[in-house]
């Protein structure tokens, strides 16, 4: 998992927040969002793994030893039937003195270690502590004449099958002590080690049989989008690509080679690397160029959803603002990360598990917002989609808690990835729970091996996996999960697999481990979520749902080819994440900002309607006067509210230029006489209202038959006094 600095993250949404006219101090004092104050102010908490990374920190800290031996091999990495183990490695002086006669040994524990409790109990072992007996038989160990100060050496040893003190199946302690002598006249005892685990499985005690494990390896992280939309510290992902945890992914997937391995992608991930590729654009109205809409044939993320995110409602389609634009290089290692993920991911031999589009905080969600969760499931199952990618639901907590209503509350065929540790009362790998796969990851493999290296070494993490593997293969137990650990940079090579080809263990997938049937669990043994932890509260889903019904909306008007509600959602989700939830009230700050942009787009589409309109008959025309203000074209139409008693019509369709106005003319009629309350509202083309309205008053002055009738006979007796006088001017002129 990557996980970039939280602290520029908390900078650049904090400076988002006050530029947008909201303070942290302010939300705090508003009570917006839920969490405990103290916990608040804490540094952000680490997930899963990084407890036991600290725990093996300290183990590989103390002491300190003047010859340092660190094992480089161990062929075969477990103990043979028959035949010799191969040792190689380096001795380096560590020291400010010069070493001669030094001599490297392999020791072995004398009784072997049987029990899971055993072994999680000798990884906390002191390095002082004696725990195997040095093989000293003639030809069994390695000579260096002498290391100066800081000079390093190879050495080799090889140790008969005969001279390894088997007691029977189980795990060893096993490794190398250094001897040597540095001219004090001191007594030649070790004074360097290097020590790990060995497992012992013959055949005669399991009869063939193989252990099934899968190795779950977790594409997820903290996604943090400026109040413009962009990604934030593009260059801190752009490392990551190059040399870092992002990169570990791909060098991982490289080394197994095929061998199944199961991923847990949150695609919100390679969606942001795609956008890196493409110059982190801002968040945009405009119609998406099809060139940038990059399928995964040209070395694009799974979505053709993820776009640019953008400033302001002109919809500009430009690069992020001043330190949002990533480099060159940021942008060609993304491309190549794109297609090396695509390519792994899409191996028959390979699993995807998707979680929540960006990697939403599942227990919060549940109690606030269950249709975000739902809708963060469908997004994520279109972005997987788009690669043509099978893909399963899962969730997986990284405080590794989880609660009976979330489970239940989880979609059909949604599996759920814990630790051993979150629940209580099982000794199960497969559960079920409401309808749901309940899996139990092994914690106390991924805490990796003893000191003094880091306990998450290839060498040392694979000695593990084969020791608890052993373990259970030899106890009848359940099939082995465990999650690669996260976050911590050690390069996993082609050996690492290689090592873990062994006769009694069976490297598969996670659907495949866990075909059988599941042990009943109740959600009274799911261990209770920490409280007084940071949470996210319900104003943020309020304004969530805002984000998401407005975006709706403002896409409505904006036609085909547009995206713009699913950048919005990609936004909101990364508001709502795991991540998210360790800062509250800054994620509560970005999903304002996000609110208020997407508020202000539609506010630049409005109407004028006239002051007042008079009807002089039982119908007539009238014109309201429609304008927009974003840099795209619109489509709008203008809706009337009246009583039953007027009808209007007209303005179904309406399309606005750029910047531009239109005037409208509307009919209206009616057959009452009197005033009426009229109300003009924008609505999308499918009736979504706009926010723009203008109410007025509709007078209609409709003139009654009987005046008509009363004209009319003035009319005609008008017309019959002419015609009487011009008869009688007639008759006069002739009788004269």
């Amino acid at each position: 998992m990557l996980r970039p600095s939280s602290l520029p993250h908390a900078r650049a949404a904090l400076g988002a927040a006050i530029g947008a006219g909201v303070g942290v101090l302010m939300l705090v004092s508003a009570g917006l969002v839920t969490a405990a104050p103290a916990a608040a102010t804490q540094a952000p908490t680490a997930l899963r793994d990084v407890a036991a990374v600290t725990r093996g920190a300290a183990r590989a800290g103390a002491p300190s030893q003047p010859l340092v031996p660190k094992i480089r091999s161990i062929s075969p990495d477990y103990v043979p039937d028959k035949g010799p183990i191969v040792i190689t490695g380096t001795v380096t002086n560590d020291s400010h003195r010069t070493w001669t006669a030094i001599n490297v040994h392999g020791f072995m524990g004398s009784s072997p270690i049987t029990t899971a409790a055993e072994l999680a109990a000798a990884v906390q072992t002191p390095l002082t502590a004696d725990v195997g007996h040095r093989i000293t038989k003639p030809g069994t160990f390695a000579s260096i004449a002498a290391l100066a100060p800081g000079a390093s050496a190879r050495f080799r040893v090889r140790l008969p099958h005969d001279t390894l003190p088997l007691a029977g199946p189980g795990v060893y302690w096993f490794g190398v002590h250094v001897l040597g002598d540095d001219g004090s006249g001191g007594p030649r005892e070790a004074v360097g080690r290097d020590r790990t685990f060995l497992s012992y499985v013959p055949k005669s005690a399991v009869h063939g049989q193989q252990e099934n494990a899968a190795l779950v390896v977790p594409v997820r992280s903290a996604v943090t989008h400026g109040p413009d939309g962009t990604v934030v510290d593009p260059e801190t992902w752009g490392r990551s690509l190059r040399a870092g945890t992002l990169h570990d992914l791909v060098e991982t997937g490289s080394a197994a080679s095929g061998q199944p391995l199961t991923w847990l992608v949150d695609p919100a991930v390679p969606d942001v690397v795609r956008r890196l590729a493409r110059g982190n654009p801002k968040r945009t109205l405009a119609i998406q160029v099809k060139g940038d809409q990059d399928g995964p044939s040209s070395s694009a993320s799974p979505s053709d959803s993820a776009t640019g995110a953008g400033g302001s409602g002109s919809g500009s389609g430009a690069s992020g603002t001043s330190g949002s634009t990533p480099s060159s290089t940021t942008r060609q290692s993304a491309k190549a990360w794109l297609g090396s993920m695509h390519s792994l991911l899409g191996q028959d031999s390979q699993e995807v598990l998707g979680l929540p589009y960006g990697d939403l905080a599942v227990e919060p969600a549940v109690e606030h917002d269950l249709t975000l969760l739902k809708a963060a499931f469908r997004r994520s199952s279109q972005a997987m989609s788009a690669w043509g990618l099978p893909e399963s639901p899962a969730i997986a907590p990284p405080d590794g808690r989880t609660t009976g209503a979330a489970v239940t509350a989880l979609p059909d065929t949604t599996d759920v990835l814990l630790p051993d540790t979150g629940v209580s009362r099982s000794t199960h790998t497969v559960n079920g729970l409401d309808g749901h796969r309940l899996l139990l990851e092994s914690s106390a493999t991924t805490a990796g091996g003893p000191g003094p290296v880091n306990p998450h070494g290839p060498l040392a993490f694979r000695q593990r996996v084969l020791a608890d593997a052993a373990l259970r293969v030899l106890q009848g137990r359940q099939p082995l999960v465990v999650e690669l650990p996260a976050g911590v940079r050690h390069r996993i090579r082609p050996s690492f697999f290689t090592g873990l080809d062994v006769p009694w263990l069976r490297l598969t997938t996670l659907d495949d481990v866990t075909s059988g049937k599941p042990a009943a669990l109740d959600a009274d043994q799911l261990r209770a979520v920490p409280t007084g932890q940071p949470t996210l509260g319900p104003r943020l889903y309020s304004s969530a749902d805002d984000i998401v019904a407005r975006g709706d909306t403002l896409q409505s008007v904006l036609g085909r080819g547009h995206a713009l509600q699913r950048q919005l959602f990609d936004e909101v989700a990364g508001n709502a994440s795991y991540a998210a939830e360790r800062e509250p009230y800054i994620a509560l700050a970005r999903m304002r900002v996000v609110d208020r942009w997407v508020s202000g787009s539609l506010s630049e589409i409005d109407l004028a309607a006239p002051e007042s309109v008079t009807l002089a008959s039982a119908s007539g025309h009238f014109s309201v006067l429609l304008s927009n203000g974003l840099d795209v074209p619109v489509t709008v139409q203008v809706h009337a509210a009246a009583d039953p008693r007027v009808r209007i019509t007209g303005g179904t369709t309406v399309e606005l230029p750029a910047n531009g106005r239109a005037s409208v003319l509307l009919s209206a009629t009616t057959h009452q006489r009197g005033v009426h309350n009229v109300r003009l509202e924008l609505t999308s083309p499918n009736g979504r209202p706009l926010g723009a309205s203008d109410p007025f008053p509709m007078r209609a002055e409709q003139v009654s038959g009987l005046i008509w009738v009363i004209i009319g006979a003035g009319v005609l007796l008008l017309f019959a006094a002419i015609a009487v006088r011009l008869t009688r001017r007639i008759l006069r002129a002739r009788a004269s």
